[in-house]
Formats: C-alpha cells, structure tokens, sequence
C-alpha cells in the first residue's frame, strides 16, 4: 500500500510540476492546461480500446491503471493550475486597489 500513496503523490507532483513549469514561461492561460487535455485525449484513446478491443489475461486491468495514474496526474495539474490562478489574481487585484488608492490620494 506504501507504493500506491508513494506513486499517487509522484504523479500529483509531476502534474504540479509541469504546471509550475508551464505558468512560469507562459501567460496564457490555455497553455496551463494542454497536459490535461492530452490526458483527456489519453483517456479517451484507452477507454476506447477497452471498450472495442478483445483482451486478453490481464491487460484489461492494466489499461485501466493506466487511465487512473492519468487522471491523478490530471488532478496534481488541475489543482496547481487553479491555486497559481487564483495567487495570481489575488495579487494583481490588490496591486490595483492600491494603485486606485494612491491616485484619489493624490500620490
């Protein structure tokens, strides 16, 4: 059980890492998110080869571990993206309320 929460915590932190990456290099807000969305592509893909392929033994199950180690990765991705967006505007909004201030004070 120790590797399981050990690998969860590896692909929410590389979700979040990427992401990290990402909005450091970029401002655009889309860009964010492109590793979700080629997990969703990725999803998509090995959900449909389950559904309309015959496998064999365990290849089932693996496929379907696949897609879950997908989707933490997805989550450690999407959490960062909305904490960084939400610093981001928190910051900005504050600098302005400032900046409003100080020019009815006259400063």
């Amino acid at each position: 059980m120790d590797r399981v929460a050990l690998l969860i915590l590896v692909l929410m932190t590389g979700g979040a890492a990427i992401s990290f990456l990402l909005s450091k290099f970029f401002n655009k807000k889309w860009v964010w998110y492109v590793p979700s969305m080629i997990g969703v592509l990725v999803i998509t893909y090995v959900t449909f080869r389950i559904e309309t392929e015959n496998m064999e033994g365990f290849e089932e199950l693996g496929y379907v571990i696949l897609t879950l180690m997908v989707a933490t990765f997805m989550i450690g991705n999407l959490l960062t993206n909305v904490i960084i967006y939400l610093r981001r505007r928190k910051k900005n909004g504050m600098s302005k309320e400032i900046q409003k201030k100080r020019h009815k004070d006259g400063i």
